[in-house]
């Protein structure tokens, strides 16, 4: 789910199971991006160090950190260094690991999502960002600020597919729970957000997705359901999530051996 995606209209008119494979025909052309970002990147260590072959990781997560972002994004760089303990926030949610995974920020355009998207590779244990430069600079870090909290969520996701390929869930339980892993991602971001980026009513007026953020209900995940139900976005959300939940299954059943 998009941040965008709890409080908006559908991103377009195509029908769910268009959208879907629309969904996963960009996160297949986002893992192919990574990986080219990656790639690219390594030999332009490679050159720099007069000829050391050896890729360091962390000489690349530092040309991709949210000293990056600050610099691609001047009005949101700027607006960041003005609340610093924002930016110190920010900035140790980055550099806290996933598990084996680490975050690195691209300035290109998100391809799942109109607002802003993050996507694993997994040969190299990368999770990349991306946020729309249409965002006004707040959204923009508010945008951010939601992946990496989302992103932080991996192992949830991770153990939800795993327990769908095994048939472990039914494909309600699948769509349950991812909802549930990204309205926890929510509230941790509504219970810290605006404390660190106070903003007067006029500008909240002005910033689509931080207005959303603080209407997030915080007394359980059913009222969470009430407020969102009705939405074409979150009806949009679940019908993807079901889809995912189907082509985890179809995977699972054609790697099964079948009986002689």
């Amino acid at each position: 789910m998009s941040l965008v995606s709890f409080g908006s209209k559908p991103l377009s008119s195509l029908n769910p199971k268009a959208k879907c494979s629309a969904w996963l025909g960009h996160r297949r052309r986002s893992m192919k991006r990574i990986g080219w970002s990656f790639h690219f990147c390594w030999l332009l260590i490679i050159s720099a160090t007069s000829g050391c072959t050896t890729y360091d990781r962390e000489t690349f997560l530092k040309s991709h950190s949210l000293t990056k972002f600050m610099a691609d994004r001047p009005q949101a760089g700027k607006l960041l260094r003005q609340h610093a303990a924002l930016e110190q926030w920010l900035a140790a949610e980055w550099d806290r690991p996933i598990e084996d995974y680490r975050i690195f920020w691209s300035d290109e355009q998100p391809t799942a999502s109109p607002m802003a998207e993050h996507a694993a590779n997994t040969s190299h244990r990368l999770i990349v960002i991306r946020v729309s430069t249409g965002l006004a600079p707040v959204d923009q870090l508010l945008a951010l600020a939601y992946e990496i909290c989302n992103a932080q969520g991996r192992h949830e996701f991770v153990a939800l597919s795993a327990q769908a390929a095994a048939g472990k869930i039914s494909r309600d339980q699948f769509i349950h729970g991812k909802c549930l892993v990204e309205y926890a991602a929510l509230l941790r971001l509504k219970e810290k957000f605006p404390k660190l980026l106070a903003l007067s009513s006029a500008e909240v007026a002005a910033t689509p997705l931080y207005r959303t953020l603080l209407q997030v209900p915080v007394g359980g995940f059913q009222d969470y359901q009430s407020w969102r139900g009705a939405t074409p976005a979150y009806v949009h959300d679940q019908a993807l999530y079901g889809l995912e939940f189907d082509q985890i299954v179809k995977k699972g059943q054609s790697s099964t051996p079948k009986p002689e």
